[in-house]
C-alpha cells in the first residue's frame, strides 16, 4: 500500500472512529437525560405532582401559612412508609417494596432505580422511599417505638429534655429532608414551565415558614417543661 493510500486509510478510520465516538456520547447523553428527566418525576411526585398523581396527594405533608400548628395536620406524620406484606420478601437480601401511597401498590423498577440514584446524591435523605432489609426493618421499629413515648410525653405528659429534643430532631430532620427535594426539582426543573416554577417556590416558602414554626414551638417545648434550650 503506497504511502497515499496509507494517509488516506488512516483518515477515514479516524473519521469513522470519530463519528463513533459521538454516536456513544450522544446515546449516553440521551440516556442521562431520560434517567435525569425519571428521577425528577419521582421527586416530584413525593410531593404531590406528576403525571402519576392526578389527586394531587401529597405524601411529605407540605401547607400553607394558614395552616395552624404544624401538629394540626399530617406534617409530622407524612413521610412514612408502607411496605409490601410478604414474609419472602421480609426474608431476603434486597428488603421490602416500599408502596407507591398514589396506587397503593409496590413502586415499579424504574421508580426505585430513579430513588435509588437520587439517594445517591441525598445520602441522608429519609423521605426517598427505599427497600427496607430486615435488619433496617428492626432498626426502625426501635426508633418509632422510642420516638412514640418521646411524642407521648412531650403532648401528654411531663417531658424531659431527652424526649423534647428527639422529638423535635426528628421533625427538624423532615424539614431538612423536604428542603433537600424541593431545591433538587428547583435546579433540575427550573425554568422551563412558568407555572411549574410558581409552584416549586409556594412549596419552597411553605416549607421555610414550617421549618420556622418547629423551632418556634420546640423552644415553646422547653419554655412550657421549665427547661433551658439546647445550646
Amino acid at each position: 500500500m503506497g504511502i497515499q493510500k496509507k494517509l488516506l486509510f488512516v483518515s477515514i478510520s479516524l473519521i469513522g472512529l470519530f463519528f463513533l465516538i459521538l454516536l456513544v456520547m450522544g446515546g449516553e447523553d440521551e440516556e442521562e437525560a431520560r434517567r435525569k428527566k425519571e428521577r425528577s418525576s419521582q421527586a416530584l411526585a413525593l410531593f404531590g405532582g406528576g403525571s402519576n398523581n392526578p389527586k394531587g396527594t401529597n405524601r411529605l405533608g407540605v401547607r400553607g401559612e394558614d395552616s395552624g400548628s404544624i401538629f394540626d395536620s399530617d406534617y409530622y406524620n407524612a413521610g412514612g412508609m408502607r411496605y409490601e406484606e410478604d414474609g419472602n420478601l421480609a426474608g431476603s437480601e434486597a428488603g421490602e417494596m416500599p408502596i407507591n401511597p398514589q396506587t397503593g401498590k409496590p413502586y415499579p423498577p424504574e421508580a426505585m432505580q430513579a430513588f435509588d440514584e437520587l439517594r445517591e446524591q441525598f445520602p441522608d435523605n429519609d423521605l426517598i422511599p427505599k427497600r427496607l432489609t430486615p435488619e433496617d426493618k428492626k432498626k426502625q421499629s426501635e426508633f418509632n417505638q422510642k420516638l412514640s413515648r418521646a411524642t407521648n410525653s412531650v403532648f401528654g405528659g411531663t417531658p424531659n429534655a431527652t424526649d423534647i429534643s428527639l422529638y423535635y430532631n426528628h421533625v427538624r430532620k423532615q424539614g431538612k429532608d423536604r428542603l433537600e427535594i424541593i431545591n433538587y426539582l428547583i435546579e433540575s426543573q427550573g425554568g422551563d414551565d412558568p407555572e411549574m416554577d410558581k409552584k416549586f417556590q409556594e412549596i419552597l416558602k411553605n416549607i421555610q415558614y414550617q421549618n420556622e414554626q418547629v423551632e418556634k414551638e420546640a423552644a415553646g417545648a422547653f419554655a412550657k417543661a421549665g427547661l433551658p434550650p439546647p445550646n
